[in-house]
């Protein structure tokens, strides 16, 4: 069951989310090496609604989605520290967009650089996982292509 298109279609007022984001893998001098984890601590961050919206310029009409943005800004206890590093300090910006003409499916924006569709658990529970490459990762010109962050999350209101 996909939660979010639930929360959608009634247009729930909030929504909280907990996400961990997992970095690729570096290559050390011994063969990859996992890199630490990025998480929002329970209960996680509130998204706020905002519905859906026609905008006409000129001649043109751009339907924009509805969507959930986390509330600014994103507070987490910061007594959970990584390598002197806040939990939180990776997560800056979380959107979370309906289905619409533009995208099939519910989107996530994680800071403007990643984006995926989240696949739910098949058992029912809110739980959903994802996979996303960073948009600004390699130079444009490079051959090779950036490895998969994994994002892992939950929703409930």
């Amino acid at each position: 069951m996909n939660w979010l298109t639930e929360y959608f279609a009634q247009e729930t007022k909030s929504l909280t989310i907990s996400l961990w984001a997992y970095p690729p893998l570096a290559l050390g001098p011994d063969g990859p090496v996992a890199r630490p984890a990025h998480s929002l601590p329970y209960p996680g961050v509130q998204l706020v609604f905002t519905p859906g919206e026609v905008i006409k310029r000129g001649d043109l009409i751009y339907e924009l989605p509805a969507r959930y943005d986390a509330m600014k800004p994103l507070a987490t206890d910061l007594s959970e520290v990584v390598r002197d590093e806040p939990a939180s300090s990776f997560f800056r910006e979380i959107t979370i967009y309906a289905p619409s003409c533009l995208n099939r499916d519910c989107l996530i924006t994680v800071n403007g650089a990643f984006s995926f569709v989240p696949i739910f658990s098949l058992d029912g529970a809110p739980g959903f996982l994802g996979t996303s490459t960073a948009h600004a990762e390699l130079p444009a010109s490079s051959p090779q292509m950036g490895l998969p962050w994994f994002f892992q999350g939950y929703v409930s209101i």
